[in-house]
């Protein structure tokens, strides 16, 4: 059974339960399912069977996501964007993907002008007659199609096909300690632009669950830290930044009901997730790692409470691939690395996109053909332990030159965080002699940074110490959470 037979089936299985919490307003799945019908009606009256995508304003309402669920049993995919973002990017991502209508459940679109804007909105939501016979699966198809930032400006469109998702949940499916249940409460912090959004809510609607939404244009910790406490959440899944925000609050949470906590999209510390457990004492704790490109999530690591969890520069595994998921590490020689040694991770699999959307230059950079198998350049650096889990060292792209020493900033990072507590961030800036230097930058008020200068000679060679430090009230996020290195350099230059 394919994931949409099966979302259709805990939809019908589970009508009285409650789907979705968005601004403590409980629908049940009758209502998602309502809403998904009305939806459908509307697509097959008004657009043409060939128009397969559909530009999708990813508000953070029952109706969006009914949409989406509408248009995917309709064979269709979306194409999302955020609505708080600026309208020329969201303009030139809809212009990419040549899309001719656009879903916004606002009644004051600014699409309008651009698009057929369908306003799935409760007040425009009718009901009808017309039979909805079932519509024939293409795993082929695409399900939707993500744009992530482009060194040219331009954002780069991922597309990912029905059997991409399919591939991925069937993994999950195989991997017995993390199975959800129609009683469990689960966290959605995500833009629904960000792929980390997809292994939010498909397992929590597979399963029959509740998922509580976080508010785009909210505080993002503060909410979580809301709803964590209001509700009971059982299941957490956030970016590593949102527990460094939420830390000042440890000694206030006090969450036994959560029962798995999900990590992914960035670098996991393992000193914070230390403190955190204390607060989920009876929670399973993973880290999830993947590019979009593979489907979101590739391989994961289950921390050990009462075991040795091995770290590098303080962050723990990403673990082992997912069932399905091929791997290789290659040097710069595009040869196979051993046991231990530094390489990048090239992924392969059924969870693999089908190449970047009309891009073949990136293309041809981005994957290749080995042994049979077409692979991705992740651009991540990494290892593989003597226990067969993946390291995550740093980006190729943060590896930087220093004096003529290649630098991993996560290693002055780690040090760095040894020794405060404040959220910090070292980037490489130009100090305008045509040499780069490493710049501090520490979150919060101005403190006395020189114990910590003294601590640093002591735990790294001269050039890898920061010759420049920096102040900010608070460091920037991108609206997945992540640290936003690029708007982080325009404010210290």
């Amino acid at each position: 059974m394919n994931f949409i037979d099966k979302l259709k089936h805990a939809f019908k299985s589970n009508p009285s339960q409650p789907a979705l919490c968005i601004d403590e307003v409980f629908y049940t799945y009758q209502e998602l399912s309502d809403a998904i019908y009305k939806i459908r009606i509307h697509i097959q009256n008004t657009i043409p069977f060939e128009e397969n995508l559909i530009g999708l304003v990813a508000n953070n309402d029952l109706e969006t996501y009914a949409s989406i669920f509408a248009l995917w049993f309709e064979n269709k995919a979306y194409i999302p964007v955020n609505p708080f973002a600026p309208l020329e990017r969201n303009l030139k991502i809809f212009n990419q993907t040549e899309v001719n209508t656009v879903f916004d459940s606002c009644t004051n679109s600014g699409f309008n002008t651009y698009f057929n804007v369908f306003c799935a909105s409760k007040q425009h939501l009718i009901d009808s007659e017309i039979n909805l016979a079932n519509t024939v699966f293409s795993e082929n198809a695409i399900a939707y199609i993500l744009f992530t930032s482009g060194s040219t400006g331009t954002p780069k469109g991922i597309p990912i096909r029905f059997k991409n998702v399919n591939a991925l949940l069937n993994a999950f499916d195989k991997e017995p300690a993390y199975q959800l249940n129609n009683t469990d409460k689960c966290l959605m912090m995500y833009d629904l632009t960000f792929d980390a959004s997809l292994t939010a809510f498909l397992p929590a609607f597979l399963a029959g669950a509740c998922l509580y939404t976080v508010p785009g244009d909210s505080i993002k910790y503060f909410s979580i830290f809301k709803l964590l406490n209001t509700y009971e959440l059982t299941v957490l899944k956030m970016v590593p930044t949102i527990i460094n925000y939420l830390r000042p609050y440890f000694a206030e949470i006090n969450a036994p009901s959560v029962r798995y906590c999900i990590f992914g999209g960035g670098k996991l510390h393992e000193n914070i997730v230390k403190e955190w457990l204390k607060c989920i004492p009876n929670s399973t704790l993973y880290n999830h790692y993947g590019p979009t490109e593979c489907t979101v999530c590739s391989s994961y690591y289950t921390y050990k409470t009462n075991g040795n969890n091995q770290t590098y520069n303080g962050v723990l595994p990403i673990g082992k691939p997912l069932n399905g998921i091929d791997f290789m590490l290659l040097n710069d020689a595009n040869q196979k690395v051993k046991v231990g040694a530094h390489g990048e991770l090239c992924l392969s699999g059924d969870q693999l996109t089908t190449g970047y959307w009309k891009n073949e230059a990136l293309n041809a950079l981005a994957f290749f053909e080995m042994n049979n198998k077409r692979y991705y350049r992740t651009g991540d650096i990494c290892y593989l332990n003597e226990e067969g889990d993946l390291m995550y060292v740093e980006r190729k792209d943060f590896q930087v030159k220093i004096r003529g020493f290649r630098v991993e900033l996560g290693e002055i990072e780690y040090h760095i965080q040894n020794k405060i507590k404040n959220h910090i961030s070292v980037i490489d800036i130009d100090n305008n002699n045509g040499t780069n230097e490493i710049a501090l930058i520490i979150e919060g008020e101005t403190i006395d940074t020189n114990d910590l200068f003294n601590y640093l000679k002591t735990k790294l060679p001269n050039y890898m110490i920061p010759t420049k430090t920096f102040f900010l009230p608070k460091l920037p996020l991108n609206d997945n959470g992540k640290l936003d290195r690029k708007k982080l350099k325009t404010l210290i230059e």
